[in-house]
């Protein structure tokens, strides 16, 4: 059986990460499957366990840090831990010849990259960039209400995720319609396979 692939899909607040994620999955590619995170934020409105991510406690999602459950995690914007499982994306994922969509924080991917160099092969890491002035943007646009401390530190990550931008294999503009944004990445998928 070919092994399959990873797709990593990142970016700052904002930047279409989920809408991208979607539009590719409602193409119903033959193989396509998405890997949930594990978080430990709360859900918003909408949002269920086991279809938009994992819901974790902070103990459960430090139990699993010390089994070695995770292939990445990190402690996203000062306030919750994100991570993914190494059986959902390379387990039940590539080793049965699957393509992965993955939303990941590059905030993670230097200690990915360090620990599992013999990953490197098994995936693309995209890193979807908009400019720090259209955060805020964005973050009105997605929700009603923003609080100054939710949006102060997603600034402060932005920054650090934008820092490490060139270590993806690709960046793409994010200040640009979702449909372009979309386009982009699916090319890039599309070459890739």
């Amino acid at each position: 059986m070919k092994t399959g692939h990873i797709f990593f899909i990142s970016g700052v607040a904002g930047a279409w990460k989920w809408t991208v994620i979607k539009k590719i999955l409602e193409k119903n590619i033959t193989n396509f499957e998405l890997a949930l995170s594990c978080k430990t934020r709360d859900f918003r409105e909408g949002e269920k366990h086991g279809i938009d991510y994992n819901k974790l406690s902070i103990s459960e999602f430090k139990k699993s840090i010390e089994n070695g459950d995770f292939l990445e995690y990190n402690f996203v914007h000062n306030q919750n831990y994100y991570g993914t499982r190494y059986t959902d994306v390379i387990e039940n994922g590539i080793e049965k010849g699957k393509i992965i969509l993955k939303e990941m924080d590059i905030l993670a991917l230097p200690k990915l990259m360090s620990d599992r160099h013999d990953l490197k092969n098994n995936y693309t890491y995209i890193f979807l960039d908009l400019p720090i002035a259209k955060i805020k943007d964005r973050m009105l646009d997605r929700w009603d209400c923003v609080e100054w401390k939710d949006f102060e530190n997603r600034l402060i990550s932005a920054r650090k995720e934008s820092s490490l931008k060139n270590l993806a294999d690709h960046v793409i503009n994010a200040d640009q319609s979702a449909e372009q944004v979309f386009e982009e990445v699916f090319n890039i998928i599309s070459k890739k396979l």
